[in-house]
């Protein structure tokens, strides 16, 4: 197997920081920033199902002008290899993150983002860990199981023949010859650019990702997950994209307020990628968050 580093190709976004760790039969990639303050705040950025490390990509280095930042690809996504069916339920996936973060010196990140299913890998993490962070914040969190456009695209794929290795690597030879990437990408009701649609299309090349993308999806057990987050003792911000067709407001507003009932609500109008395509207003919501609890400058 070729080192994860060589797969990266020249455009990636924050290629520079690109870094590899091999634990317990997982070829870890991850892009980190360490602080020149060694009394910086660290953060720790988790992606959503299907995308990777290189969705932070304008955020990633203007979070890391103040803070020690760690952004990783989730097991069976992007560049870390390895990733097995039984390490991609939400509590594997926290044993896995958290065996990382103690192999780099980042164990106890003091703010964790996370978009869409990286928001319930947060919880997952923080459920795990004695201290828990002084901050989560979920970007159109994925707090309930995905529904109508999401379900359109991928739903007949999440079956046992389908989330097969071998199915995984028809799709990763097919996919490229059809638009459905670019459908799927559409369908999140956010207007991506070319150059942020193009690190989409080349993970969905690999069969690894695709794999792992399908059978994370058909792990999530989430009404034990949000059982569990109740003993989590910290503070929480929640940006809730107003025309997410795949995670709705309507249908997630309730179980933020069931379970996260202290937690700021940021309700913004745009799709499920909003970070990537409104900029400007993630980093005040990002930059809001933080400097409540003291966290903008060491």
């Amino acid at each position: 197997m070729n080192h994860p580093l060589s797969k990266i190709p020249a455009f990636w976004p924050n290629r520079a920081f690109s870094q590899t760790q091999k634990i317990a039969g997982l070829d870890w990639h991850y892009q980190m920033s360490r602080h020149d303050n060694p009394l910086a705040k660290t953060i720790l950025l988790l992606h959503g199902t299907g995308s990777s490390a290189h969705t932070w990509a304008d955020i990633f280095p203007l979070l890391a002008k103040d803070y020690t930042v760690v952004a990783p690809d989730m097991p069976g996504h992007g560049f870390t290899q390895g990733a097995k069916k039984g390490n991609l339920h939400f509590s594997e996936i926290a044993k896995n993150l958290y065996q990382l973060l103690n192999a780099i010196s980042v164990t106890d990140p003091d703010a964790v983002i996370g978009h869409s299913a990286g928001a319930d890998c947060a919880l997952a993490l923080c459920a795990l860990e004695a201290k828990t962070p002084a901050v989560i914040i979920g970007l159109n969190p994925a707090f309930i199981n995905p529904l109508n456009t999401y379900n359109f695209f991928l739903g007949p794929m999440l079956n046992p023949m389908a989330t097969s290795g071998i199915m995984a690597g028809f799709l990763a030879n097919s996919l490229p010859m059809t638009r459905m990437v670019d459908q799927l990408l559409d369908s999140t009701n956010s207007k991506l650019t070319e150059t942020q649609r193009k690190p989409y299309r080349l993970l969905f090349r690999e069969q690894s990702h695709i794999y792992g993308a399908l059978n994370y999806m058909t792990s999530w057990n989430i009404e034990e997950l949000l059982q569990k987050s109740q003993s989590i003792q910290c503070a929480f911000t929640f940006l809730v994209a107003a025309q997410d067709p795949w995670i709705p407001q309507a249908n997630l507003l309730p179980v933020i307020h069931q379970y996260f009932p202290k937690a700021v609500i940021r309700i913004e109008e745009g799709g499920h990628l909003f970070h990537e395509t409104n900029l400007v207003r993630t980093m005040q919501i990002l930059h809001e968050a933080l400097a409540a609890l003291d966290l903008i400058k060491t």
